[in-house]
């Protein structure tokens, strides 16, 4: 049974990797290009925009991605029925939150978008906070689908809305369209349609609010409560100084900080799919001879991780030229210390993977707030003296903070897991 299993696993570990990594890559170079051909102000509106409907996205979400993944996926196949009610049950959490967001969202937008953000056009806010409702049913398709071991439909939507944000990106370039708002609506409305691919007739056995749900909902939100705080603070931390440059400076210096933060992003990927791999393998371990050969492995490995990234420096204005455009070169010194930030974050990956194997849930929800209070304290005080060099600086600060305190908690958990006689001490 277990041989039989195991390719299985292998296979689907590998479409699903596969699916996120290619849609993460193309959505990227979407993004590139976009910011090539809006110019560096257009860009600067178009990235406050898009940050603020990401926030929007993960406090609708309530970290219920998480812990609804985990609780549909344990009784799936053994009770069918209950997996059925918690999917509706969740799809209705995330309605009623997201009608609330953008309730407050709504009444909030002229002060965030004039007085926070500078940004005149209240409209463009608002159009951000509508549109993160496909994002919303995006996440909330995957969730159905990852639980029900349909990995390769979520690879098939992923590839499926990043294609066809690149593909009308390039029409309404082709056209001369292509500005603020005409990218903030490909970029929210895509994800939700390309969701729909996936959709069909028994994917749910109705639409209706279970009335069940007072006695299923609590079934997620018991783990809800540290992953909420986990992905709330995870989405601050990414967006959060895009915003702080878009309030400090102006539209074209967010521009600029976007443009160098989107080529940061695409090297990270080397780290996140080293980490995708490492996370799945470290939680099948069970035993401590199999995790001491993996910790003398995990330093070498950080190292090469660091090693790769960093080598990549010098050739910052190369990757802003062929990308982004010459527009954007007064961004390398910025780019420069994102990709050190970057290595940083990469040789954190190893170490992180081993909280797949200890039971440390407040690890993820605990770092998502230490690295939001340190970036926004940070960025507070940097971004105003040093502008933009000052808010990539303040990003390897996090990154440091990070390490330091993954290591020193895998320690501590590794003490609970294995030496439990030990944790007094």
């Amino acid at each position: 049974m277990t041989d039989q299993v195991k390719p299985t696993g292998l296979l689907s570990i590998a479409i699903l990797g596969s699916g996120n990594v290619v849609g993460t890559i193309i959505s990227a170079i979407a993004l590139i290009l976009f910011s090539r051909f809006m110019g560096p102000t257009e860009f600067g509106l178009f990235s406050a925009a898009f940050a603020a409907m990401q926030i929007v996205v993960r406090l609708s979400d309530m970290g219920t991605n998480m812990a609804a993944e985990r609780a549909i996926a344990r009784v799936y196949g053994r009770d069918d029925q209950l997996a059925d009610r918690l999917m509706r049950v969740v799809l209705y959490f995330k309605l009623a939150s997201f009608v609330l967001c953008l309730i407050i969202g709504w009444l909030l937008a002229p002060w965030i978008s004039v007085t926070l953000l500078h940004i005149d056009n209240v409209g463009l806010i608002r159009t951000a906070l509508l549109l993160s409702l496909g994002t919303i049913f995006f996440e909330y398709s995957t969730i159905v689908f990852q639980s029900t071991e349909r990995f390769s439909m979520v690879a098939r939507i992923t590839i499926a809305q990043a294609l066809g944000k690149l593909l009308f990106g390039l029409i309404m370039m082709w056209q001369g369209m292509l500005h603020a708002t005409e990218g903030l609506l490909i970029y929210g409305l895509l994800p939700g349609f390309g969701a729909l691919v996936g959709w069909g007739r028994g994917t749910l056995s109705n639409f209706t609010l279970p009335k069940t749900w007072k006695k299923d909902l609590p079934i997620i939100l018991r783990v809800a409560k540290w992953t909420a705080i986990a992905a709330i603070a995870a989405t601050l931390a990414d967006n959060i100084d895009t915003l702080l440059v878009q309030s400090f400076m102006s539209s074209y210096d967010t521009g600029i900080w976007s443009g160098a933060v989107r080529i940061a992003t695409f090297a990270s990927v080397i780290g996140w799919s080293v980490g995708a791999v490492l996370n799945v393998r470290v939680a099948r371990y069970q035993n401590r001879s199999h995790l001491k050969e993996y910790l003398g492995k995990a330093w070498k490995l950080s190292l090469l991780i660091f090693t790769v990234i960093v080598f990549s420096i010098p050739f910052a204005r190369l990757a802003i030229t062929l990308s982004i455009g010459s527009a954007y070169l007064s961004s390398i010194t910025p780019l420069q210390i994102l990709l050190f930030a970057t290595a940083i974050t990469g040789a954190t990956t190893p170490f992180v993977a081993l909280f797949y194997l200890f039971d440390a849930p407040q690890y993820y929800a605990i770092s998502g707030v230490l690295q939001t209070i340190v970036l926004i304290l940070g960025d507070l005080f940097f971004i105003p003296h040093l502008g933009l060099i000052g808010a990539a600086w303040v990003r390897v600060v996090v990154r440091i903070v990070i390490l330091l305190f993954t290591l020193l908690y895998a320690r501590r958990a590794y003490v609970w897991h294995f030496r439990p006689h030990d944790r007094q001490k």
